[in-house]
């Protein structure tokens, strides 16, 4: 009927489209091209990265440490090169953000074939493919990459690789009878053929249906084009940081000019104080001491086979709730193997008797109807691979050609999708025999009273998710060499069938074992079919507490809102299609889930941009590469676990410098500002306050970035990405270590009056840099520093070390004194300096043996 359809529709047309009707079309369709936004230009990129309240503080604290050098060593802009510098470099960073996007499209447009050979005018002709119409007729043959979308009218032997749309491995069939539902997933789609496939075989003619931005690979292009990229947790968090830190700047510098002039206090004595507030306020070393973290853990995912193409990509895969994984070669090995050998005849009997193991006899029974190369490392298709890989573990090499050479192959029947089977022709020792294997209900057997029991078999291994294979035999006592084909395959008797998998790779039992100790929801996404990747994900533990599995067909019946509410309940979603999987990742993020989705294909580069990391394979396309936000060099599942890990790691760092630097900068704006109202005026000048920061608080709080993992932290839940930074208590420690730190300062300041106001200022200095110091030991864990590893950080070690010591010289050297303002302060209070610079670690030390921390 479909095939009368098909004449009938296309009658008239086998001399193609006319010259003057492919005009005609192309006025109405346009050109068969990948249409792209265009480009921004520098400017643009520049204003958007602009817009960043981070870069907006770092330009303020730029001008404001730049008045300061001017003001108090103009000999010396150290300190606002390096802020600009890291202004740049954020810059440079957001625009290269944005650029990637833009990569993808480029990518997609490469799959564009130049030209491509149609009838028209009832003659061949060989046109660019940007000029091809719907209603045009395409030739085909082995090599040729598909034009557009078309279905098929014609055909012989057509196998088509389209893997970068439906993800599947094998080589797509194609059949000009079939009759394939418009709305079924690409892969089943078996009469249609698809802009981009690469013709792997044979030849076909088939008639162009849809054409540039309307053909699948066209609306790809749609969906890339219309997903904006996600911001990452911590850049929301970073700006939200900012504007508070901007906030407090302000208010505190208002704060301490007014104060002044109450107090009587000369302007530009209350403008001096007011920068060095806001000095205080602005942790101007914070984003570098960020993105040295993410560079590190950008240097460590690499180390560990992830590339990781942005650096907020290392924050946000540490915040990953819900990993959406394919199938094929990420969670299984993608190499088909022989799993089940099961023998269901004697063959101890027969010329097949090779070895007293009937399940070896078996297997060499299906060696002898394949075709094996045997010094070759690859089968002529996955299958004889599985095959040959079975047969190498079984038997030696020798043990094999010794065997083998009592076999003399005399004639083939290649495979043929019509009968689903292939068979050989064999003489040994005066005998001839065919071996036939292939599909169970395409074998003809002579004695059909143990079909039941063949079945229950065969059954049982297809409800295992196995691809099910059946082989069988005949014996001749003459030579059947003018035997037809037909007779050559019948009346076989039957030895058996094999159950052949692509397996899980054993790495992903623990992985997925680990991701769900650490909260996170694995789920599989796949082109396969579901029977299969149920097996899989119940095998590798997806698939508990109940979880269920789902068909592209059932989840369309779904709507956005629909799904989003029972998405919790899934875990695989199987014959998926691009738009399928955009709905699942955004119906997960939609109940605050962190998503990332992994894909290789070309069909995946719309999820993986809409994910919160979207994560490519190393061996898939480079559509998906760009559209991507991190890279698996070895496309293993394990390898995304480890890189949640890791970028857990990264953002534990993160805080622990935020915990670090805060505490120094609150403290230091709090007494400041007590001073000036008590009437102390400012206890330190403004370069004094920047020495320690970059000393004391910034160079050291690096060192905080290389810190180890912590234990146990992969048994946490993810953070949630609607948390602020300072969530899980942070803000609280924060405050606490401030109070502290004021404490003990203002007591330095107390102390050193009673001597002078520089003794006091003396002491101020030393005191707020060494506690700040001695505070870092505090940071490394919730551990009590007695239980880690004094040198387990030895980056920390050097650089806390080396800044005690270049505070200690800045006090002691005479030029330093003179030109910093110190003077000597007496060995009393040296002795006071030192207890109240520990005090903060005895505080931390009380609280964390209290489990108070």
């Amino acid at each position: 009927m479909l095939k009368e359809q098909k004449q009938n529709q296309f009658e008239g047309r086998e001399q193609g489209l006319s010259q003057s009707e492919v005009n005609q079309l192309l006025q109405e369709h346009g050109p068969n091209t990948i249409e792209s936004q265009s480009g921004k230009s520098f400017f643009v990129y520049l204003t958007e990265a602009l817009k960043d309240i981070t870069i907006l503080i770092l330009l303020f604290a730029t001008v404001l440490s730049s008045y300061v050098a001017f003001k108090s060593h103009p000999d010396d802009f150290t300190e606002p090169i390096v802020i600009f510098s890291i202004v740049l470099l954020n810059i440079y960073l957001s625009i290269r953000q944005q650029k990637n996007a833009e990569k993808s499209m480029d990518e997609l447009k490469k799959m564009s074939v130049p030209t491509s050979r149609v009838i028209r005018d009832g003659q061949l002709q060989e046109v660019e493919s940007t000029e091809i119409v719907p209603g045009d007729l395409l030739q085909l043959k082995l090599g040729d990459r598909v034009p557009a979308d078309a279905k098929i009218l014609s055909c012989s032997n057509f196998f088509v690789d389209e893997s970068f749309l439906t993800g599947e491995s094998e080589p797509s069939e194609k059949n000009a009878e079939a009759r394939s539902n418009p709305e079924a997933p690409i892969g089943d789609r078996k009469d249609s053929i698809f802009s981009g496939a690469l013709v792997v075989t044979g030849t076909a003619q088939a008639v162009v249906e849809k054409t540039g931005m309307h053909t699948e690979i066209g609306k790809i292009s749609s969906l890339i084009n219309n997903e904006a990229a996600n911001v990452a947790p911590l850049q929301i968090r970073m700006q939200k940081l900012g504007k508070a830190l901007g906030v407090v700047a302000i208010t505190a510098g208002v704060l301490a000019i007014i104060i002044g002039v109450i107090k009587g206090l000369a302007l530009e004595t209350s403008i001096m104080t007011a920068i060095s507030m806001a000095v205080a306020a602005i942790p101007e070393v914070l984003p570098v001491v960020v993105t040295i973290s993410l560079a590190i853990g950008m240097s460590n995912m690499a180390f560990k086979k992830t590339i990781v193409r942005t650096p907020s990509t290392v924050e946000t895969v540490g915040s990953v709730s819900v990993i959406c994984s394919d199938k094929t070669g990420t969670i299984t090995e993608n190499k088909m193997t022989v799993k089940r050998i099961s023998p269901l005849a004697n063959l101890s009997e027969t010329v097949f008797n090779v070895t007293y193991n009937e399940k070896n006899n078996l297997l060499f029974l299906f060696y002898l109807a394949s075709t094996i190369d045997e010094n070759s490392t690859a089968g002529s298709n996955p299958t004889e691979l599985a095959i040959k890989k079975a047969l190498d573990e079984t038997f030696s090499k020798e043990e094999l050609q010794k065997i083998s050479s009592n076999f003399k192959q005399i004639r083939e029947l290649p495979f043929d999708s019509s009968r689903k089977r292939m068979t050989v022709l064999y003489e040994i020792n005066g005998q001839y025999l065919s071996v036939t294997k292939g599909a169970f209900d395409r074998l003809n057997l002579k004695d059909s009273s143990n079909t039941e029991s063949y079945l229950i078999e065969h059954d049982y291994l297809a409800n295992q998710a196995f691809r099910v294979l059946g082989v069988g035999y005949q014996i001749f006592p003459t030579n059947p060499i003018e035997w037809t084909d037909e007779e050559l395959e019948s009346d076989l008797s039957f030895a058996g069938f094999v159950g052949i998998i692509d397996p899980a790779r054993r790495e992903s039992y623990r992985a997925v074992k680990i991701a769900r100790q650490a909260g996170i929801h694995t789920v599989m996404i796949t082109g396969d079919h579901l029977l299969t990747a149920t097996k899989i994900a119940e095998d590798v533990g997806i698939l508990t507490d109940g979880r269920k599995a789902m068909s592209g067909s059932e989840l369309n019946q779904y709507t956005d809102e629909e799904l989003a509410s029972i998405i919790e309940d899934y875990r695989v979603f199987a014959r998926t299609s691009p738009e399928d999987k955009i709905r699942i990742v955004k119906a997960f993020q939609s109940n605050g889930e962190v998503v990332a989705m992994t894909g290789d294909g070309v069909n995946d580069a719309p999820a993986l941009k809409a994910a919160d990391v979207g994560i490519a394979m190393g061996g898939g396309t480079e559509v998906a590469k760009e559209a991507s936000d991190m890279v698996l060099v070895d496309d293993n599942f394990a390898t995304i676990v480890k890189a949640v890990e890791e970028g857990r790691r990264v953002y534990s760092n993160i805080r622990k410098s935020l915990y670090a630097m805060l505490g120094c900068n609150i403290s230091a704006l709090t007494i400041v500002l007590i001073s000036l109202i008590i009437g102390w005026g400012s206890p330190v000048a403004a370069v004094q306050l920047l020495i320690i920061k970059v000393v004391a608080d910034g160079i050291p709080g690096f060192s905080l970035s290389v810190e180890p993992t912590e234990r146990n932290i992969m048994k946490n839940k993810p953070v949630n990405k609607k948390d602020s930074i300072f969530s899980d208590g942070l803000l609280a420690k924060i405050i606490d270590i401030s109070i502290v730190f004021t404490v003990v300062t203002l007591l330095a300041i107390g102390i050193g009056r009673m001597t002078s106001v520089e003794v006091s200022r003396t002491m101020t200095f030393l005191v707020l840099g060494w506690s700040t110091i001695v505070h870092m030991y505090n940071c490394r864990s919730k551990e009590s520093i007695f239980k880690l590893r004094f040198l387990g950080n030895p980056v920390l070690v050097t650089t806390t070390v080396l800044g005690a010591v270049i505070l200690l010289l800045l006090v002691l050297i005479p030029q330093t004194q003179t030109i910093l303002g110190f003077v000597n302060i007496g060995f009393t209070n040296w002795l006071w300096v030192l207890f109240l610079s520990i005090c903060p670690l005895v505080y931390i030390e009380i609280k964390k043996m209290l489990h108070k921390f």
